[in-house]
């Protein structure tokens, strides 16, 4: 007979495959959009300067804490309840498009306001004015997003990714060229926005077979039940991003443009947002079908990051300086090297506290990770005060300080999260694999190391490392035979077709 063993076996086989089908195409929308990415980021900078580009980042910063007010209930209450009833997402979609124009509205009058009473430049001004027409557009977005998210086909997303990234950089550039600013630049990427809204549009059908009328009930009732995960968007941005803020009242804002350009490659090797938005509506389903597969695949996932993050860090922060100069230009932004670097030493504790938050939220604890990322904003503003201050004045290079706060926050973080999870969701992780890890990410120092000094070229000594690191994982028997196992299934034609077919 087929026994509960070999059933809950074959449902984490099953709930393995669709993850790793969503991750696989959200990987490969990554690498389009990392290189869509990665040219604007050797373009923008250099044409911009340090100062301009400093606008355009504190622009952008400002916005993403408006953003959070737009994506009320921060996409995790719509995707999380499209994927508990998936034949209410027409009606789920509809209510949360009204209460989200209500929100941009609402947006862009605030930030109109808050950079008059601010004082920033005219610049600034008129680029938050472009931004929060823009929230209009992020509202829409948004919610479609989350609704393909909770029916688990992240493939349409993609498509409209990949529109809107290309187009953005390739009419970037091209305005670049041509003398454009600040202010024609965050035009080009509201556009963008447009057409990924009018790309996903175009797909919703196969998901959602006709749109309801706007059910306002709904809409408030969405208001009601999105407040713990709206406020704990707010705590989040606000403690993630209020260290631009303090810098551009505390130091200039070429240090501002050193440390944005410093976040903006932070920020690019965010890898675990692919899996995250992939796991997150599995878990959030699992939670009230299987709770034992739902404590696997949480313990999965966070082996996942950790071998992610070790060779990330080693990587990123031994090829630190050649990347500025690749993509800056290390005449006017040499600074941000060390930035990367103190960014990049606690990038493993944001991946690990990725995955552990979309755990809690998988689970209805919203609230207290909500309480989590208020107690972060404080503990956040302080380490800023005093770390700020210190190195700006020592250093003259006061966003060392932000970036060191930003690390030791993750920390706090993630020791809280883990002490609030459910009792026994990592009982029987496997430390030894992130040990094992750690081993093999001192191997592949060493690798890069010797590379250096033997002067072989940096993007081959980055190659060279990371095949020591996936060798020593191999070495130190650091996968389980099973794991290996249906690796090699997925990488068969029968496991391609699988995870690239049919998953509606």
């Amino acid at each position: 007979m087929f026994n509960v063993d070999e059933e809950r076996e074959s449902m984490f086989r099953d709930v393995a495959t669709n993850v790793a089908r969503n991750t696989s195409v959200m990987f490969f929308q990554q690498i389009i959009t990392m290189t869509s990415s990665v040219l604007l980021l050797i373009f923008i900078p250099r044409f911009l300067g340090p100062v301009d580009y400093g606008r355009l980042y504190l622009a952008a910063s400002i916005t993403g804490m408006f953003q959070i007010l737009v994506n009320y209930g921060n996409n995790f209450l719509i995707a999380k309840n499209v994927a508990r009833a998936p034949e209410l997402a027409g009606q789920i979609l509809v209510d949360s498009w009204a209460l989200r124009s209500v929100l941009a509205t609402l947006s862009l009058g605030a930030m109109v306001a808050f950079g008059a009473v601010a004082g920033y430049p005219a610049e600034v001004q008129l680029l938050l004015l472009i931004n929060g027409f823009g929230l209009f557009v992020w509202g829409a977005y948004t919610s479609l997003y989350a609704c393909f998210q909770g029916r688990e086909v992240l493939r349409y997303t993609s498509a409209g990714a990949v529109a809107e990234k290309v187009t953005v950089s390739v009419a970037a550039i091209a305005a670049l060229m041509l003398g454009a600013r600040s202010t024609q630049i965050a035009i080009i990427i509201v556009a963008g926005n447009i057409l990924d809204v009018a790309v996903l549009m175009l797909l919703l059908k196969r998901i959602v077979p006709s749109l309801p009328r706007v059910n306002w009930k709904g809409a408030f009732s969405q208001m009601h039940d999105g407040l713990p995960y709206f406020l704990f968007g707010v705590f989040g941005v606000i403690y993630y991003k209020i260290d631009t803020v303090m810098l551009s009242k505390m130091s200039s804002e070429e240090v501002v443009g050193w440390y944005g350009g410093a976040y903006r490659l932070f920020e690019s090797l965010n890898f675990p947002y692919v899996l995250t938005m992939a796991v997150y509506p599995v878990l959030s389903r699992l939670w009230k079908e299987e709770a034992n597969t739902h404590r696997r695949t949480t313990q999965k996932s966070l082996e996942a990051v950790v071998l992610a993050a070790i060779p990330v860090t080693v990587a990123g922060i031994g090829l630190a300086r050649p990347l500025i100069g690749l993509f800056y230009g290390l005449a006017q932004f040499e600074p941000t090297v060390i930035l990367l670097q103190a960014l990049l030493a606690g990038i493993l504790f944001l991946y690990v506290d990725m995955v552990l938050g979309t755990a809690m939220l998988s689970v209805d604890k919203q609230r207290h990770l909500m309480m989590v990322s208020l107690c972060a904003i404080p503990f956040n503003i302080g380490l800023n005060l005093i770390l700020i201050p210190m190195f700006e004045s020592s250093a003259g290079n006061g966003a060392i300080g932000a970036a060191i706060a930003t690390g030791i926050t993750e920390i706090v973080i993630m020791v809280a999260v883990i002490l609030l999870l459910p009792a026994g969701t990592l009982k029987g992780f496997r430390f030894e694999t992130a040990g094992k890890s750690l081993v093999a990410g001192i191997g592949m120092a060493a690798a890069l190391l010797l590379c250096g000094s033997a002067g072989i070229y940096w993007i081959a000594s980055g190659f060279i490392s990371i095949g020591v690191y996936a060798s020593l994982l191999l070495l130190l028997r650091t996968f389980e035979p099973a794991e290996l196992a249906f690796l090699r299934e997925l990488l068969t034609v029968r496991g391609m077709r699988l995870l690239h077919g049919s998953g509606d």
